[in-house]
């Protein structure tokens, strides 16, 4: 009896019918992986604007300071101003003066000059201490600019103390420094401001032009001889 050998009388191997019958697996993304994505990126926005947010405001508190000391070295320049435009009056006739009231004269302004220095100097000092981020530099500009105008003003008022006839000198660096910081300290202002940083800034400038009758940003009091 012959042994039958064609393959194709043998039943399928169990393998055979795993692999014919076995269906195809794909492979789905968990349903949660999309969600801590999206909260990722969420966070990473929230995160960049609320730095963006923080660095607004920190320019604006920056600036804030910054301006209030500058408001307060203005008003002093203006003070002393004030106080030696009162001493001119009280001598409108310097060439009929005696030499008593000559030096009497000479003295008042002199002190005055002094006193004012020190103001000045302490004004200047104030602006000198406001920290100012180092990736801030529109301000930190406008502050190196307007410490100039004041250090000016304190070179020619040191010397106005020691020699009044200082006083009746044109002034022009004074005036030039004043011009020059500006365009910076408005170029500082965060925007959009915070503080009334934009008007007070204009104000400074306006309020220091030169007047026609009366001391000016050149410091010059020949007007109230």
């Amino acid at each position: 009896m012959n042994v039958t050998t064609d393959p194709n009388s043998f039943p399928p191997s169990p393998a055979g019918v795993f692999a014919e019958s076995q269906p195809i697996v794909k492979r789905r993304t968990p349903g949660w992986v999309p969600v801590i994505v999206g909260v990722f990126a969420f966070v990473i926005v929230l995160a960049g604007f609320g730095l963006a947010a923080g660095d607004w405001f920190s320019r604006n508190s920056e600036m804030n300071l910054l301006v209030t000391r500058i408001e307060a070295s203005e008003s002093s320049m203006q003070q002393t101003q004030d106080e030696l435009s009162l001493i001119f009056k009280e001598y409108p006739n310097v060439e009929t003066l005696t030499e008593p009231e000559k030096e009497e004269f000479a003295s008042k302004l002199k002190a005055a000059a002094a006193a004012g220095n020190e103001r000045v100097a302490a004004a200047g000092a104030g602006v000198l201490e406001v920290v100012i981020m180092p990736w801030h530099g529109h301000i930190a500009a406008g502050k190196q600019a307007y410490i100039i105008h004041n250090q000016t003003w304190q070179d020619y008022l040191s010397a106005s103390a020691k020699d009044p006839a200082e006083l009746l000198v044109d002034q022009p660096k004074i005036d030039s420094t004043f011009m020059a910081s500006e365009p910076l300290l408005k170029r500082a202002v965060p925007e959009p401001p915070l503080f009334d940083l934009a008007e007070r800034v204009d104000r400074i400038f306006i309020e220091g032009q030169p007047q026609p009758d009366g001391p000016t940003q050149e410091a010059s009091l020949r007007g109230d001889r």
